[in-house]
């Protein structure tokens, strides 16, 4: 791709971010589109999720799309509404970041929310080759409420096991 289409392929892949959460279709098991590839050698790396550790995409405990639409669900058993309040992105020709204010109201209606920032960087081919993410402080609360636990988590597997949790006590299988 010349960096004209690595740029377009950037912004498709941000819209598609965005819009499978705002249609709330991720909870359903909608992915990102065909616009997110990972890379074979690719990594995921977060503070709050995975501490100091680096992890390939080929050794996350669970594939994206599934822990995406578990954590939706999860998520939502707490918070009906819950989806991006507001969403900006900044393409580039190496990859894409994305900043999402997540807001819900539980059935009290009370609204909690927090901020999520990823910072994607994409081989020649367009394919994912470094997922970073970071959560401002208000998502501690936000999980507590949500799922009964907050970070930071030793390692993704640590976060889909409380998902896990969540989800069965509420009878709800992805």
């Amino acid at each position: 791709m010349n960096i004209e289409e690595r740029i377009a392929h950037h912004v498709r892949m941000a819209e598609a971010y965005r819009d499978a959460y705002l249609n709330q279709s991720v909870q359903d098991g909608a992915a990102f589109a065909d616009a997110w590839k990972f890379a074979d050698e690719g990594v995921y790396v977060s503070p709050y999720f995975t501490g100091d550790q680096v992890f390939p995409f080929s050794e996350f405990p669970t594939d994206t799309a599934k822990a995406s639409t578990m954590e939706a669900k999860a998520y939502s058993l707490t918070f009906p509404d819950w989806k991006p309040a507001s969403f900006d992105y900044w393409p580039a020709s190496n990859g894409v970041v994305m900043k999402t204010r997540w807001e819900g109201h539980t059935k009290d209606g009370v609204k909690m929310g927090f901020y999520s920032y990823s910072f994607i960087e994409t081989n020649d081919e367009g394919q994912l080759t470094r997922w970073e993410t970071h959560v401002n402080d208000e998502y501690n609360a936000f999980l507590d409420v949500a799922i009964g636990v907050h970070g930071p988590f030793n390692g993704t597997s640590e976060y889909v096991e409380a998902l896990e949790r969540t989800l069965a006590a509420a009878g709800v299988t992805v």
